[in-house]
């Protein structure tokens, strides 16, 4: 097609998952050696810079108060420095597909989707502060690289009270490095990988002044390199620069600002075809693209931030947080449609096109939080109003006729860059706002008992304005409750339940060009969690089921009135079950490590089948590391795997549609390092270590196979 601008678990299989989680808590807090934990614990904070576990202490992502995992009433996971430095990490992409719960797919080289439980990842913020989505597509940008992030957490579920409008699949927060550092600090690391694919990063930070009230920190990434896909190439540039500085002894203003310029070479647009005229499947090597050498897709991502925070004598904190974030697209693409005749190669049609975008949008969110006595005990309290403005515009270039493709069974690449016109054109405008009021308190009702209570009310504004489907304005206002019950069980563990509404006005349209209505329904998760050595091991098992009205499904053959861009129908009555499971810290002092299983299951009952097939319904991540004991302690090793189950697909053919499994896939990575005195390491990661070749599906007939095995050696320097 044209590119696109399970069951309830079962109780025995969850008696095993939690019983698996029990006695590794009860492990840990027996092998864990208190003293030495607490020692490094409190080095870090110093330096504020290193985390050297998988676990992370709190999150405000979820509510806006800041709780502990073990008091959020949501299944959330938080990827740590750490493991992105033992990972090798180095792009959301790469965080996101080893998080618990959480898969992927593209549209093409460029546009990457992540879902969770069924649907697509929509909302993602920075500190907190909801953002718009990529350029590219309405998910997060996959190719942003993760050299500035502290850690990025995933509240999976419903996550209305703090994103507004949104699925209830995720919300993905990028918490930023701070200058938190009053002492010089400075790391380099360089890599080479698989590819030729070369990458030097460069963190230093420092107080600016004699008394260390005003701190710096800048950050400087570059990467470049080719691909096992044919003719593709990329680079990448990266800053990010941050001031922190003490305007007293109770307030803090940051002023932070980050650049990331990607420049891909060879891209290609949509996918490419896998049946011939015959609806036999064509066997295409793994680095095969319909990409032509002259394609390329620029982007640019600025953002700049103010965050001012006051602490006041009786406890509570003021916060305002404002940014403005600017993407710019510049791209020249191709993409090929069609069957191609067995013995000819022949029956294939060119598409190109040329066109340039630009996102902009204004963030505010100013909330107050903390205690407060009643009922002869302690409570607390976050009261906030946040705004957003955002717009994207897009210009096209009109070409002349397109030559034929010829014997695409010898597709190479070459073929002549089009007559595009000097000239652009509007394509498209969109203008969306939104505003919304939000409260919740996090109530003591007994030691062993908390209640967290919500609401947020939103209003939703969009206008677009589209070249070939004419203009459209919807605006929706919505209030959202939340609730969440937690009871601690003991010191270690504490059970869960929680209760949230979905308000998600979306983009898809019917073959007509009209939106179709705002998403409703509701999200139930109850569950689990255990909170081990102080923090430093967290455990969770969530059960869950959402259930929702008016979600998009692609209308088969149909399209919007350019021709080109899918079209969708509303289905009612849609209904996704599951669970998660997820184990992530310190088992000791010198072992960390992660473990996600996760399943999900959506059905809608117009059909009385399962929607959305493409999606892997199970997915494991397990990843670990272990320094050796004694005159070995200088190495590190690891490994890890991540498997998901099998899924399919309905795939454009000849005669109709056409469908094509994909097996179960396991997928075996490994690390070493060594350090080599007190200030230097040495780092060798490899991935996939099986060369399993496997197809990455999506139910737009876009697909293709992802990489074969792959290596990076990497080496880091601390210079203070």
């Amino acid at each position: 097609m044209f590119p696109t601008h399970s069951h309830r678990p079962r109780p025995a299989l969850l008696a095993v998952c939690l019983s698996a989680a029990l006695p590794l808590g009860a492990f840990a807090q027996s092998a864990a050696t208190t003293p030495d934990a607490a020692t490094t614990l409190d080095a870090v904070a110093v330096k504020g810079q290193r985390a050297p576990t998988y676990a992370a202490e709190q999150s405000s992502a979820a509510t806006r108060l800041s709780l502990t995992p073990q008091d959020t009433p949501q299944s959330i996971s938080i990827v740590t420095e750490q493991r992105i430095e033992d990972q090798n990490l180095t792009n959301v992409r790469e965080v996101l597909d080893n998080t618990t719960g959480v898969s992927s797919s593209a549209y093409d080289t460029e546009r990457v989707v992540f879902y969770a439980r069924g649907f697509q990842i929509e909302n993602m913020a920075y500190d907190g502060v909801p953002i718009a989505a990529g350029l590219n597509s309405s998910s997060a940008d996959g190719s942003l690289d993760t050299a500035i992030y502290e850690r990025v957490e995933v509240v999976r579920g419903a996550t209305g009270l703090m994103s507004g409008a949104g699925s209830p699949s995720a919300m993905i927060n990028f918490v930023r490095k701070r200058a938190d550092s009053r002492t010089l600090q400075a790391d380099a690391y360089l890599s080479y990988g698989s590819w030729d694919t070369r990458r030097g990063t460069f963190d230093i930070s420092a107080p600016l002044n004699a008394s260390g009230s005003v701190r710096g920190r800048v950050v400087a990434a570059y990467e470049d390199g080719d691909s096992y896909l044919d003719r593709y190439s990329t680079k990448k540039s990266v800053f990010y620069g941050v001031v922190d500085a003490d305007l007293g002894t109770d307030t803090v203003l940051s002023l932070g600002f980050d650049y990331q310029r990607t420049t891909p070479k060879g891209v290609t647009w949509g996918s490419y075809p896998v049946f011939d005229d015959t609806g036999g499947f064509i066997e295409w090597p793994r680095g095969f693209t319909s990409a032509a050498d002259w394609t390329y897709w620029d982007n640019t991502t600025r953002t700049a931030f103010a965050d001012l925070k006051h602490n006041f004598d009786n406890g509570w904190q003021l916060r305002v947080m404002a940014s403005r974030r600017e993407t710019d697209g510049d791209d020249a693409l191709f993409y090929v449609y069609g069957f191609p005749n067995r013995e000819t190669g022949e029956g294939i049609t060119p598409y190109a096109y040329r066109g340039t975008d630009a996102g902009r949008q204004n963030l505010l969110d100013v909330y107050a939080s903390g205690p407060f006595q009643a009922w002869g005990r302690e409570h607390e309290l976050v009261v906030g109003v946040s705004g957003s403005h955002y717009t994207q515009d897009s210009w096209e270039r009109e070409h002349g006729d397109l030559p034929d493709v010829g014997d695409f069974l010898q597709w190479n690449g070459r073929y002549p860059y089009p007559d595009f016109a000097v000239d652009k054109t509007p394509y498209s405008a969109t203008h969306t706002d939104q505003g919304g009021i939000y409260a919740a308190t996090r109530l003591s009702l007994a030691d062993p008992l908390k209640l967290v209570l919500g609401a947020r009310y939103s209003r939703w504004k969009n206008d677009t304005n589209d070249s070939t489907s004419g203009v459209y304005h919807h605006e929706h206002t919505k209030t959202v409750p939340y609730a969440g019950l937690i009871y601690d069980i003991d010191d270690t563990y504490s059970a869960f339940a929680s209760y949230t509404q979905i308000f998600d006005p979306q983009g898809n349209r019917r073959a007509d060009g009209s939106f179709l209505d705002p998403v409703l329904g509701s999200s139930r998760e109850v569950g689990i969690k255990g909170r081990h050595v102080d923090g430093a091991l967290n455990t969770s098992l969530t059960l869950f089921e959402t259930r929702q009205d008016n979600v998009a499904e692609a209308a088969v053959g149909e399209y919007l009135p350019d021709g080109r861009t899918q079209a969708y129908d509303a289905v009612n009555g849609t209904t996704s079950r599951g669970y998660e499971l997820e184990v992530s810290g310190d088992m000791s002092e010198s072992w960390n490590g992660t473990f996600g299983w996760s399943h999900f299951n959506v059905k809608a009952p117009r059909n009385g089948g399962a929607l959305r097939t493409a999606l892997p319904r199970t997915l494991i991540r397990l990843f670990t590391t272990y320094r050796l004991p004694g005159a070995w302690n200088r190495l590190t090793i690891g490994g890890g795997a991540n498997w998901q189950s099998a899924s399919h697909a309905q795939v454009d053919g000849p005669s109709g549609p056409q469908r094509l499994d994909q097996s179960s896939v396991m997928l075996l990575g490994a690390m070493a390092r060594y350090a080599i005195g007190k200030q230097a390491s040495v780092q060798v990661n490899a991935d996939n270590l099986l060369n399993r070749k496997y197809f990455v599906l999506d139910e737009f007939s876009n697909l293709y196979y992802a990489p074969p095995s792959s290596f990076t050696v990497s080496f880091n320097y601390k210079f203070f």
